[in-house]
């Protein structure tokens, strides 16, 4: 006799960026949007935040979501960062 499908499929599963820490305290979230409005790129931020870059990403692009933060000409560079890449 075979297994439910719903028991074979639980045992199937993939979950997206379960080591990735989703979690960031209100002060945390000020201190994002300061350094996001002056500039500083998402690896700056992570470097300052000791996060993982993409948990970065995922936060600009949850408070971009919600209104947050605005989008910037240079994007999730910083300026700096993105004229030395176009030279």
């Amino acid at each position: 006799m075979s297994k439910p499908i719903a028991a074979v499929a639980r045992r199937n599963i993939h979950i997206a960026l379960e080591e990735l820490n989703f979690v960031w305290s209100e002060d945390h979230l000020k201190y994002f949007r300061l350094m996001w409005g002056a500039g500083c790129s998402v690896k700056k931020i992570a470097e300052y935040f000791k996060r993982d870059p993409d948990e970065v990403l995922l936060l600009a692009i949850d408070q971009a979501r919600d209104g947050k933060i605005q989008q910037r000409p240079y994007g999730l560079l910083s300026e700096t960062e993105n004229l030395k890449n176009s030279n």
